[in-house]
């Protein structure tokens, strides 16, 4: 005998719409878990860009850094950053139960052992060669002429510098792994925060006496803290270490990571050409990317992650159940929620862009030829990170079947587009055609990701969710035309970069709160349940 759903409601057994509210409000609390997480360390990352800046503006010192900072970032993500989503979390969620939790402490224990060889030994021959990676880092933009030997040595010693943070880092990423595998979300989220935290403190604290080498400090007792942060929420199933370092779920993890690695290592011969132009194309132009980069970061760290990580357990779950409709169940939710918010972020950036430039850079080392150059660059980013976010959900999805090869395959081939734009364009347009290189990258990346996924799944999410994503893109437009005509209101009083601090703080906050204001407006006239769906769950969190 066949129940329906009423007569199983009545039952008490669980409804299918049961199951579907469920599950959206599981995800809709993990992400937002991991958020507030974000949101912090986000805003401290803009705060540590804006000390940066201050300190520094786009001068030859932050480019040393950059170029540093860029190769403890590459190695990381070659050695074991990538392993997190793509092989660490659909591998340890199997062993993350009661029955085989035992077995899951000694495989993190054993995965730590590996770090501790393989990445420590890497960073050691890292820092012995130093000045022949700086040398690769810069030598298409004129190496040591182009900004002088002074700043190449320094570049070398801020490299020598900052590399053991990498050990840590990777550490931590296991750790990581390990959490998001159990579901506990709140250290993770909060890592970040104390590692942008630790950089805005060193450089307060010490950037007058030790100059720019303050950030590197900040960097390495940022690693440690982030290490110790993911330690302590393992402290009731602690890591077990051990040789047992040919596990099968260690050799799954590997062999999951292998195209990944191939993958990031084409990525990273990218990034090497872009930091070599950006070295000597224009004197500011790797301050420039690197201040635009981080309001980028903050966005996709706030709407893609977050949600992206949220649900990737579940996804992972949801496959080797065998339950495929549960998975584009979840996936739909993922990409709806992405839609939601950012289409209103991105245009809502774009429509603020200057204003809000100048309110977080233009002080300090940063004069107004500084500003001009990281608002060029923000513009030309933000079309990729409209995309990149959706990306995001897509690359993870695969993950989530334990196929990474498809998108490290895709990302080979966005990485031809990069090349082909940039080095097209970098001759007329200079910086900006490294900057629109690097958002077609992530245009082509998307758009393949989704054909692949459509042709290997037969579809991608449900139906609803070309209807989120043209409402929240229709409402998005119509906020970014609303803000942009009050900023250009604004900028008739007073322009802002001759206004002071608490004006141009005035104009941003009043935007964003009228921007939000009608996105929300407009958003439930079009009664996306999605949206309604976060508004109640908000309303229940606090009460109201």
């Amino acid at each position: 005998m066949t129940l329906d759903e009423p007569s199983m409601a009545r039952s008490g057994a669980p409804t299918s719409e049961t199951v579907v509210q469920g599950e959206r409000a599981r995800v809709a609390r993990a992400a937002g878990v991991l958020m507030i997480g974000v949101v912090l360390s986000r805003v401290l990352g803009l705060v540590r860009e804006q000390v940066t800046s201050y300190f520094w503006g786009t001068t030859d010192a932050i480019a040393a850094f950059t170029i540093a900072d860029n190769v403890h970032t590459m190695l990381f993500d070659l050695v074991i950053s990538g392993m997190l989503q793509a092989a660490l979390v659909p591998v340890l969620s199997a062993y993350a139960v009661s029955e085989r939790l035992e077995e899951f402490r000694r495989i993190v224990g054993a995965l730590l052992v590996w770090v501790a060889v393989v990445v420590g030994a890497v960073v050691v021959l890292v820092a012995m060669a130093a000045p022949w990676v700086v040398w690769g880092m810069t030598a298409l933009g004129g190496g040591e002429a182009a900004r002088g030997a002074e700043t190449f040595q320094l570049t070398i010693r801020l490299v020598r510098l900052i590399v053991p943070a990498v050990l840590l880092l990777a550490f931590s990423t296991v750790l990581m792994g390990a959490l998001y595998a159990l579901q506990r979300f709140t250290q993770p989220s909060l890592a970040l925060s104390v590692r942008n935290a630790a950089i805005v403190a060193c450089a307060l604290l010490l950037g007058h006496s030790l100059g720019v080498t303050s950030l590197v400090v900040g960097v390495l007792l940022g690693a440690l803290g982030l290490a110790a942060l993911q330690l302590w929420g393992l402290r009731d199933c602690l890591p077990r270490l051990n040789l047992s370092l040919w596990h099968p779920a260690i050799r799954q993890i590997f062999l999951l990571y292998l195209p990944i690695f191939l993958g990031l290592f084409a990525n990273t011969v990218a990034l090497t050409v872009d930091r070599n132009l950006a070295w000597g194309v224009d004197p500011h132009a790797l301050g420039a990317m690197r201040y635009a980069t981080a309001l980028n970061q903050m966005i996709l760290g706030l709407v893609a992650a977050a949600t992206s990580l949220a649900a990737l357990p579940t996804l992972s779950r949801h496959h080797a159940s065998g339950n495929e409709d549960a998975y584009q169940r979840t996936l739909a939710l993922g990409l709806k929620f992405v839609a939601l918010l950012i289409f209103p972020t991105v245009l809502g950036m774009a429509a603020l862009s200057w204003p809000i430039v100048t309110l977080l850079f233009l002080h300090g080392a940063t004069d107004l030829e500084g500003a001009r150059a990281i608002w060029i660059a923000l513009l030309g980013y933000l079309p990729g990170t409209l995309f990149a976010a959706f990306d995001q959900i897509l690359i993870f999805a695969a993950y989530a079947r334990r196929n990474t090869q498809t998108p490290v395959l895709v990302g080979v081939l966005s990485v031809g587009v990069y090349f082909l734009v940039a080095l097209a364009l970098v001759r007329s347009l200079g910086m900006l055609g490294l900057v629109l290189g690097n958002t077609a990258q992530f245009v082509a990346h998307t758009l393949v990701m989704w054909w692949v996924l459509r042709r290997w799944l037969g579809r991608v999410g449900d139906g609803t969710v070309a209807r989120t994503m043209r409402a929240s893109a229709l409402a998005a437009t119509l906020m970014a035309l609303v803000v942009g005509s009050l900023a250009i209101v604004a900028s008739q009083w007073q322009a802002p970069e001759a206004s002071g601090v608490a004006w141009r703080l005035l104009v941003v906050g009043a935007n964003v709160v009228v921007g939000a204001a009608c996105y929300a407006v407009l958003m439930r006239l079009f009664r996306v349940e999605e949206f309604l769906a976060l508004i109640r769950l908000v309303r229940a969190r606090f009460g109201s």
